[in-house]
């Protein structure tokens, strides 16, 4: 699991889930040094978010990976950010928008403002990409002993949520809160397996301490935001929205014009490429699954990346742009 390099909304402080700002120019350099230290890694599928950010950084992976035949690419809204509703685009202001003083279940439904997801939001949507994208490869590798290799690239919350689902497969009892966040372009890597009938199964240890006897949670324990988002400490005055104030109802005809122009304009399950495993059946529970981590939030391929000066490492990279050396050069003609 990759999260996209460095956007031109990553250096500004404001909400951004479903803006779509493309990478700067330091951050496709983050995904070019990440393509690279992807390229002679097999692979059997890249599935990514449909958002710039996210876009770039896996067709950068893929224009360099060394597979063949090359690993076919899904794209997708339901790798996407969270949505933060009428705050896309806000300040920051974690005072006033934090959830940390509300019990764990009312932090999971809370959303930022009107229009927004929840993290419960967000759950259901990393849970369809398990079952869609992600259990077909693990069926095709219980039935042959070809290794499935997957990349999901997308976003810091959103892969926390995945994480999340991966979790509640092996123990659907599991209580789960993000602890630490993603560097961009870092990776995390999990191994998958089916549970076989009569194995048992370790419960996954919570990653979120029991609630408060008062019922109530730290700040540490539950705040989620994106990596870079200021965070309220634990003894701070919050005012945040109550989590039913705005049911997140996009398909009705008041949702604004603002935020209709956030929203995909692409199918959650796009056209199915030939050369991956059969769907799962839609009508079919889910079978239960065991994963390991074996690494987090790896960015040893960022070693000795400098971000450019003058304020052009943090402009937005224009992929229509040639570099100086190839305009004069003449390449493309």
């Amino acid at each position: 699991m990759i999260r996209h390099g460095e956007s031109a909304d990553n250096v500004t402080a404001i909400w951004a889930g479903h803006r779509d700002a493309p990478l700067t120019n330091h951050g496709f350099n983050q995904s070019m040094r990440l393509a690279n230290h992807f390229q002679d890694v097999p692979l059997t599928a890249i599935y990514c978010s449909d958002l710039k950010r996210a876009q770039t950084t896996a067709r950068n992976i893929a224009s360099l990976n060394k597979t063949q035949p090359p690993p076919p690419l899904t794209v997708s809204p339901l790798l996407r950010e969270q949505f933060f509703g009428e705050a896309e685009g806000w300040p920051w202001n974690a005072g006033l928008y934090s959830s940390s003083h509300l019990p764990w279940e009312d932090h999971r439904a809370f959303r930022l403002a009107p229009y927004a997801e929840s993290l419960n939001d967000v759950s259901l949507r990393a849970d369809k990409v398990l079952r869609h994208f992600v259990l077909p490869h693990l069926i095709a590798s219980s039935e042959s002993s070809t290794p499935q290799h997957i990349l999901l690239v997308a976003h810091g919350i959103w892969l926390s949520e995945m994480r999340y689902a991966f979790a509640r497969a092996q123990d659907p009892q599991v209580r789960f809160v993000k602890s630490g966040g993603y560097l961009n372009t870092a990776w995390s890597r999990f191994e998958l397996e089916l549970v076989r009938e009569g194995e048992v199964v370790d419960r996954v240890q919570n990653e979120l301490p029991e609630p408060e006897e008062s019922g109530r949670s730290t700040a540490e324990e539950v705040v989620v935001v994106e990596e870079t988002t200021p965070l309220t400490s634990a003894g701070s005055t919050t005012n945040a929205r109550s989590t039913n104030e705005k049911e997140s109802d996009l398909s009705s005809s008041t949702v604004p014009e603002s935020i209709r122009l956030l929203l995909p304009t692409i199918p959650d399950l796009p056209p199915r490429d030939p050369a991956l495993p059969r769907p799962y059946p839609e009508d079919l529970a889910l079978p239960r699954i065991k994963f390991k981590v074996l690494a987090t939030n790896q960015a040893e391929h960022l070693e000795g990346l400098v971000r450019t000066k003058g304020g052009i490492g943090s402009s937005a990279h224009d992929e229509k742009q040639r570099g100086l050396q190839e305009f004069f050069g003449g390449a493309g003609k």
